[in-house]
């Protein structure tokens, strides 16, 4: 990508990932102006800082009106990008991009990606743990959407480095090239209040691989049917993952494979030498969604040269990430989770294929614009009880009314529905209607924007309460 010095270029939205954009293409030379819809008070330290580097500024409302006369624009991966002003500076041929975008252009070591709706953050930490337990004498760096900002470093991370980035449909979406290795865990729909269309949203998703060259890797969940497709799509070479033996293994050649066969996760290598790496016991984590994700990560660390020791060591000593079906404690013989982590419906039906308990699941938060009705089905089938809270509440309410006016199933008499005003009348009422031997869970199948600043406050805020209880 080309030199930004003494270039007028446009930063907007100045949250983590920004900053050390911003910082980086200091140093380079560029003359930046920084937008936010925050005022200079709400900005508060960061303005100070950015201030002192004499970048200019556009704040408040009415923020992004300049944007159409810069050059070069940075957009902050979660914003719209159909808004007036952006269309506006992009027809008039400004160069629109993101810090991820630059970082992928820019970075001379071997990069892996990992995206998908789910499971990109247990992936990618799992990756990331098997290269360095195969002691390879390799740097082994994790970013992306986890882990460090890595912009400011990537001049000076070297050819040999392994860079393991956990990307998000918002980061790819203006990207215009693809990490040498990538890996789809799935694509459900997610984020369409940001995204014009789940098709906008899927064909970020698939940035991850098309600027791919014909010796990159990509490697494919042949569970999920909008992923197992996509391998016409794909212009290197492709591997499969799956929870179960499929039939089309034998016999193939220059395809990898990673696959669950009753309790052993094997690994297939494009000559077809097998290995089993690890048992099903081995991994803390519940869930067969977790083993997905780990077959995943076997995949993506192998072709970068984990070891099957390393990798087996990995998946053995991973106790799993705060916010994900994360053990709070047992008040009263009722177990307590964590699972804020859960802001879509996709993610809150794999938590309750999970737990194998009576399960009261508190439930709601920020629209994102998506559907309840398959989780409300979830619920009604395996009569879960549910506390509601949050802007999605009444939208709950009613794909949860309507499951039960056609469910048949034995268990929707089980079904309790109650209404919460805040997080802690949540706790409170979900304990009040859990019998011992039952698990109260927040998975709230939601964002978390109207109530807290992310999941993890309110994951955080959820343990505090909980541990509060008498």
């Amino acid at each position: 990508m080309k030199s930004f010095k003494d270039e007028k270029v446009a930063i907007v939205g100045m949250g983590v990932s920004n900053q050390a954009l911003c910082r980086y293409l200091l140093k380079e030379g560029a003359s930046i102006t920084c937008f936010d819809k925050k005022t200079e008070e709400e900005l508060g330290a960061v303005y100070d800082e950015f201030s002192q580097l004499n970048v200019q500024w556009s704040l408040g409302q009415g923020y992004l009106d300049p944007l159409p006369q810069f050059p070069n624009i940075f957009l902050t991966p979660g914003m719209k990008k159909n808004q007036p002003q952006i269309i506006e500076a992009k027809e008039k041929g400004a160069f629109i991009s993101t810090e991820i975008a630059l970082f992928l252009h820019r970075c001379k070591a071997t990069v892996a990606g990992i995206t998908g709706s789910s499971g990109k953050t247990t992936t990618a930490m799992l990756a990331a743990s098997m290269l360095k337990e195969s002691r390879l004498g390799k740097p082994v760096l994790l970013g992306g959407n986890i882990g460090s900002v890595l912009i400011e470093e990537v001049d000076d991370i070297s050819e040999d480095s392994l860079v393991i980035l956990e990307l998000s449909s918002f980061q790819l979406q203006l990207c215009d090239v693809s990490p040498n290795v990538s890996l789809l865990l799935n694509i459900r729909p997610n984020h369409l209040d940001v995204h014009e269309s789940f098709a906008e949203y899927a064909d970020s998703k698939k940035k991850i691989f098309r600027f791919q060259d014909e010796d990159d890797w990509t490697f494919l969940n042949y569970d999920e049917d909008l992923v197992r497709v996509l391998e016409s799509e794909c212009p290197g070479r492709v591997g499969f993952f799956s929870v179960t033996p499929p039939s089309t293994v034998d016999g193939q050649s220059q395809h990898k494979w990673a696959f669950l066969d009753v309790d052993d996760l094997i690994y297939v290598s494009e000559t077809g030498d097998r290995v089993c790496i690890a048992q099903r016991g081995d991994l803390w984590i519940p869930g067969l969604h977790n083993i997905s994700n780990a077959l995943g990560a076997i995949l993506v660390s192998s072709s970068l040269g984990a070891s099957p020791e390393g990798m087996r060591t990995a998946i053995r000593s991973f106790r799993g990430l705060e916010h994900r079906i994360e053990y709070v404690r047992e008040v009263d013989g009722v177990k307590f989770y964590n699972d804020s982590i859960a802001t879509s419906p996709d993610r809150t039906i794999a938590l309750l294929e999970t737990i194998n308990s009576p399960l009261v699941v508190i439930l709601g938060g920020y629209d994102k614009g998506l559907s309840f009705n398959m989780l409300a089905d979830k619920i009604v089938e395996i009569g879960a009880k549910v506390v509601l809270l949050g802007a999605c509440s009444e939208r709950i309410e009613g794909a949860l009314h309507r499951a039960l006016a056609r469910e048949g199933s034995s268990k929707a008499k089980d079904v309790e529905i109650l209404q919460a005003k805040d997080l802690e009348e949540a706790v409170l009422l979900a304990k009040s209607i859990a019998l011992p031997g039952s698990s109260v869970v927040l998975s709230p199948a939601c964002a978390s924007y109207d109530m807290f600043a992310n999941f993890e406050e309110r994951g955080r805020a959820f343990k505090n309460i909980v541990n509060s209880l008498n």
